[in-house]
């Protein structure tokens, strides 16, 4: 494959860092409750230093991604899958940069602050139940369609890779070192 029909090393380093942390940041927040109480604060501020380590990763991949083009898709590509692809990639990001802005201020009106270990931002809210709880909500929803729709990406590539047999899972694998 021409090295022109592969995402950047920037592309694939931020793709593959803001997957991993998506996944440990959900895995935290689906298991938040079943930590001990003494250490369930920091789990937290963890998960929430996760999602916003997701927010700031995703805006520089969306401004890498609107400066550096992405590669083209086959021309054997229908149309249809073609449009399903920029939805989906549309979707990925509308909700990668989504959740962490609902989960800020779910955060803040839950009467926490986050703690950066170098310092603390404290809440200027107090908990106020009536605001957190539907944005609590919203935050989950999201969330599990953003899983939901990785898992579909991720399934279209393995699809594209085992079934059609081209090359759009190999583009954005880290290039593999010679023998």
């Amino acid at each position: 494959m021409a090295l022109s029909q592969r995402y950047s090393a920037v592309a694939i380093a931020l793709h593959w860092s803001i997957a991993a942390l998506i996944v440990i940041a959900f895995g935290l927040g689906l298991t938040v409750d079943n930590f001990p109480k003494e250490i369930k604060g920091a789990v937290i501020n963890l998960h929430s230093l996760m999602g916003l380590a997701v927010l700031v990763l995703s805006l520089m991949r969306l401004y890498w991604r609107i400066t550096h083009p992405a590669p083209e898709l086959p021309r054997s590509m229908p149309p249809v899958a073609r449009l399903a692809s920029h939805a989906a990639h549309g979707g990925l990001y509308l909700l990668m940069i989504a959740i962490p802005l609902i989960g800020v201020p779910t955060l803040l009106y839950r009467g926490r602050g986050l703690d950066f270990g170098l310092f603390q931002i404290a809440s200027p809210f107090e908990r106020t139940p009536d605001i957190y709880r539907p944005l609590t909500e919203l935050h989950e929803l999201a969330s599990f369609a953003l899983i939901g729709l990785a898992v579909a990406h991720a399934l279209a590539a393995l699809y594209h890779h085992y079934i059609l047999r081209d090359d759009i899972l190999t583009r954005m694998l880290p290039p593999r070192r010679p023998s």
